[in-house]
């Protein structure tokens, strides 16, 4: 495919990530009391939705913000097919994983959350939004320009903070959907699903990654790319070999 598309489509995802940023600080109290109201009746939408019952398969009527974030998700995937392909660098597994990571928080977890009358809930998945949407909108500039120094320095610096955030939501999250769907009576009709076991093998895979192999395996190597860019020691050491040379 013509690199242009791929252009293209990388000045969508971040439009797009960037007006999910925008959706989010929309709906805080302080940023509301500065928003014009027609601003506020045009995003509030987004977070509209019909209650979820969380004891069923996945929902037939999801909030508008996940069916964004699922069209971002999209893009997302066709990256991963690209790293698969040779086109882009990055660590495939990595990206498969994390990718399915995201898909189960959008089709079973976020839609309960967002939607639950437990403040802790919402707060949990909005941080989850949060976490996603600033690694976005750091990540994508250096696609687009990626001879650019400060491009390159907010995507590898970023994820140091957005990472363990979204990593422990999206634990915290997955943690409480699948106690609710364990809770859910044997000879309930919910548990002759299908999509149940699947929705309970789905966050038992996000609970252990995210509290196991995030930690001990994701992190560090975040760091390790991360901190040295943080610290300044990448330009230090360029430095110093071109003295050498």
């Amino acid at each position: 495919m013509d690199a242009t598309i791929f252009t293209f489509l990388n000045m969508g995802a971040l439009l797009g990530w960037t007006f999910v940023l925008f959706l989010l600080l929309s709906q805080l109290s302080a940023t509301q009391a500065f928003l014009p109201l027609i601003i506020q009746q045009l995003t509030l939408p987004f977070f509209d939705t019909p209650i979820f019952d969380t004891t069923t398969s996945f929902p037939d009527d999801r909030l508008p913000i996940i069916n964004l974030l699922l069209f971002l998700e999209g893009i997302c995937f066709i990256e991963v097919g690209r790293i698969a392909i040779g086109q882009l660098k990055g660590n495939l597994v990595l990206g498969v994983i994390l990718h399915l990571i995201r898909m189960s928080c959008l089709l079973i977890v976020l839609p309960a959350g967002l939607t639950s009358p437990s403040d802790t809930k919402v707060m949990i998945s909005t941080l989850v939004l949060y976490s996603w949407a600033l690694t976005e909108v750091g990540r994508y500039p250096m696609y687009l320009f990626p001879s650019s120094a400060m491009a390159r320095y907010v995507r590898l610096v970023l994820p140091i903070v957005t990472f363990p955030v979204g990593a422990f939501a999206e634990a915290v999250g997955a943690y409480w959907h699948l106690k609710q769907l364990l809770l859910v009576g044997a000879d309930d009709a919910a548990t002759r699903s299908p999509f149940h076991w699947v929705q309970v093998g789905l966050l038992i895979m996000v609970v252990g990654i995210n509290s196991l192999l995030g930690p001990t395996m994701a992190y560090p190597a975040l760091l390790k790319k991360g901190l040295p860019v943080l610290l300044g020691k990448n330009d230090k050491s360029k430095s110093t070999r071109k003295k050498k040379d």
